[in-house]
């Protein structure tokens, strides 16, 4: 059966499914986009994706075409029409098709359901190694689909053995992964970065996870030192959890291990998340 995918009120074949190249989405990369997981067939904390989703389209002065309601029905009915009980949604809103290549017209969303492939066990038995990259992304609190910089880092990340990128600025300041927020450990505290990041949702339910095993969370202002002398460090996102990091490009971090406050949220993430 070919999966089915949502495009302007239709659901189609994906192979059927179709954009003109006038599009702003494919001329321009003009476009904000949100993915998340579902979980036995229940989509996992919708209404944080939606309100981004719809807060993206909004600070890149896109008009919303559907309702949070009606969003919510293309979700469920792609779920029954792909008939898979685990998986992730895209949903895509682009720039619309411009007659002058540039000006921004009517919208068009499209919905995507993929099947869910887990990240490598052995990542969160032994950790992840980060290349650390200086490079600040233009619209940080927006999901757009510029990821530009992240592909044409992947020859970079086979070349050096890594498993992911890591941003910093150019003084030193970490910011966020291509598709991920980081944390750190110092002292049993959890510290994440607050400026300059794409606030994601797996973050914002990890903090509040942490809340509710009495781990003290800070949002603030991470050192690319700190980071290298960190206790313990995570890379999160919808697709990976919490996955712990123990080495980078220039060395092992964490003592190379898995730490214990680490440990407990990926123990415990799977349990909150039923529940969400």
């Amino acid at each position: 059966m070919l999966p089915i995918t949502y495009l302007n009120g239709a659901y189609l074949p994906s192979e059927s499914a179709q954009l003109h190249f006038s599009d702003l989405s494919i001329l321009r990369g003009f476009a904000v986009f949100d993915y998340f997981r579902y979980l036995n067939r229940r989509p996992r904390f919708l209404a944080d994706h939606l309100a981004r989703f719809r807060n993206s389209a909004r600070e890149m002065g896109m008009p919303f075409p559907l309702s949070d309601q009606e969003l919510t029905e293309v979700v469920h009915q792609l779920i029954e029409r792909n008939e898979a009980a685990d998986g992730g949604i895209r949903f895509v809103l682009t720039g619309g098709y411009a007659l002058d290549g540039y000006t921004p017209t009517t919208p068009n969303l499209l919905a995507m359901a993929y099947p869910h492939k887990a990240p490598p066990e052995k990542l969160y038995r032994h950790g992840a190694k980060i290349l650390l990259y200086v490079y600040r992304r233009q619209t940080p609190r927006v999901k757009t689909t510029d990821y530009i910089q992240g592909i044409r880092l992947i020859p970079e990340l086979e070349k050096t053995g890594c498993d992911f990128p890591l941003y910093v600025t150019e003084k030193g300041i970490v910011l966020e992964s291509d598709r991920s927020n980081v944390f750190i450990v110092r002292d049993g505290v959890l510290i994440t970065p607050a400026e300059g990041v794409l606030l994601g949702i797996t973050r914002k339910h990890l903090i509040a996870l942490a809340g509710e095993l009495s781990i003290p969370v800070e949002e603030r202002v991470v050192t690319l030192e700190e980071l290298l002398l960190a206790d313990e460090a995570i890379i999160a996102s919808s697709t990976k959890g919490a996955m712990p990091i123990t080495a980078t490009n220039q060395g092992v971090i964490a003592a190379g291990k898995v730490g214990p406050i680490t440990q407990r949220l990926m123990d415990h993430w799977g349990i909150y998340c039923e529940g969400k």
